[in-house]
């Protein structure tokens, strides 16, 4: 065996030491509050693939306000309404997502990846959502998305 390769193979084993604790860390936040908000994004997400409206009733607060793509101002009452919509999304997928916590309040910085019935075409989609602490947990107080263009 060459010099040379065993520095190479040293060198991508020592790589992989290196990023290996990046990618778990990664893929497990190891902030609580992070970890919660993820799967609470995750649940709400899901919650329109579903169309259970129990999801997002326990999750939103009575106050909520949400700015739609289209410029549209929209509160709880409209969510839940959404939630049932059709046609509804076959799959929601977080691609991305960046928690950041203020106090009692948390901000979700978020890009998902829709599919709907019928099509192929991936709907790219990015939102901002701030969680408040309550007795009852963290809830979704506000909320504003954009569609990317490709």
């Amino acid at each position: 065996m060459s010099k040379t390769f065993r520095a190479g193979a040293t060198f991508a084993v020592g790589l992989m030491g290196v990023l290996g604790p990046l990618s778990a860390a990664r893929a497990e936040p190891a902030d609580p509050v992070t970890r919660e908000i993820a799967r609470l994004e995750e649940e709400y997400s899901q919650s329109f693939v579903s169309g259970d409206t129990r999801i997002a009733q326990r999750l939103v607060t009575d106050d909520f306000v949400g700015l739609e793509p289209n410029g549209k101002i929209s509160d709880k009452t409209a969510i839940l309404a959404d939630v049932t919509s059709e046609p509804r999304p076959t799959s929601l997928k977080i691609a991305a997502l960046t928690v950041r916590r203020l106090g009692d309040t948390a901000i979700a910085l978020g890009t998902e990846e829709d599919t709907y019935p019928g099509t192929t075409t991936i709907a790219r989609r990015r939102w901002l959502d701030t969680w408040r602490k309550t007795p009852a947990g963290w809830r979704l107080a506000a909320s504003a998305e954009i569609t990317v263009q490709p």
